[in-house]
């Protein structure tokens, strides 16, 4: 009987400590007639973006709270709302949570998801900011612009129109985008392939495989780059890790570490300003460039042994220049190398790139 009792207890408490949940629904559509540009604004749930061919804005919103009890659930709900104001071109959708607290106590001992599904038609601008939730893009037309913290960002291809995201945490996603402009911070970067990307990065880890034109500032983090065309910008505590530079390296760094792969016979210029910075650069076995490398006396060098630079003189006891043209006529890229301590390797080898 005793064990019966305690059976009995233990199943009252389950039920007392068991999760329920209530939802509620927005749903409404939008004639693209007049409209330029969406903007959606959501804290706590994702937000996912179709696009089509239609002529209407499609809008479906799941608002779901669980709470310990059914009372309390229904009763917190009644506070989340989605405000919608339509102002000349502009619709404005917003997630609103209403009440003479804060968030963080209203939401005491509850759960809150706040998930938008949304189809755009082509032509119209879209504006996304979302606090403490994920983005999802398929293929995607047109301008957008995006405001996100503590959410991860994901899309297909991004193109016909510029593209600006702002991320702090979280992981961003592009297969493919032709023009970009980022600022992150504590984020996981990937992007397949791109035409023209600006980015400026924070404590960042980023892989890119395929960029014609990126221009790059970085503070700390890690760098994969995977076939640039050409790499521009400045870094401070970055490593830079790159498989293949196409045309041009141009880069200003400090306390960091640069080491290029391969760089292409058909190279144009690579010119690297850096002070406490590990430097490494593959060039191709049939290579030929005018080299130029200002130096004080810290930087440790390592070249190979048949590149001997003639040095010139200067005004500064503790700067050293050295020049040379090294290899095949043929070719006419331009190497200016200045450097500040840290370490310099040069080297030139038929698996290059490979």
């Amino acid at each position: 009987m005793k064990a019966i009792i305690t059976v009995l207890c233990f199943l009252v408490l389950c039920l007392q400590l068991k999760a329920e949940e209530s939802i509620k629904k927005y749903e409404k559509t939008f004639s693209k007639e007049g409209i330029e540009e969406l903007v959606l604004s959501n804290s706590y749930g994702k937000i996912e973006i179709s696009q089509g061919e239609g002529t209407e804005i499609s809008v479906s919103v799941e608002m779901k709270i669980t709470a310990k009890s059914a009372v309390k659930a229904d009763e917190t709900l009644e506070f989340i709302q989605i405000n919608e104001a339509q102002n000349g071109h502009y619709l404005n959708l917003e997630t609103s949570i209403g009440k003479d607290m804060t968030i963080s106590q209203l939401l005491s001992g509850m759960t809150l998801s706040v998930d938008y599904k949304v189809s755009i038609p082509k032509g119209i601008k879209l504006r996304l900011i979302n606090n403490n939730g994920n983005i999802y893009l398929g293929n995607y037309a047109g301008e957008l612009n995006v405001d996100m913290r503590n959410g991860d960002f994901k899309a297909a291809t991004l193109e016909d129109g510029e593209f600006y995201i702002k991320q702090d945490k979280g992981n961003f996603a592009v297969e493919k985008v032709n023009t970009m402009d980022g600022d992150f911070k504590n984020c996981t970067i990937q992007i397949q392939s791109g035409e023209e990307i600006k980015i400026v990065a924070n404590s960042c880890k980023g892989q890119f495989e395929s960029i014609d034109k990126l221009n790059i500032r970085t503070s700390g983090g890690l760098m994969q780059l995977g076939e640039i065309e050409d790499l521009t910008g400045s870094s401070s505590m970055t490593k830079y890790e790159v498989k293949d530079i196409g045309n041009i390296l141009d880069m200003d760094m400090k306390m960091g570490e640069m080491n290029v792969r391969n760089i292409q016979l058909m190279f144009s210029e690579i010119r690297l300003k850096s002070s406490f910075t590990k430097v490494g650069l593959t060039f191709m076995a049939d290579a030929g460039y005018h080299l130029e490398l200002k130096h004080n006396k810290s930087l440790k060098i390592d070249l190979p042994d048949k590149m001997q630079l003639d040095e010139q003189p200067t005004i500064s006891k503790n700067v050293i220049v050295g020049k040379k043209f090294i290899g095949n006529v043929k070719y006419s890229g331009k190497v200016f190398l200045d450097m500040s301590s840290g370490s310099l390797f040069i080297q030139s080898n038929k698996s290059a790139g490979e």
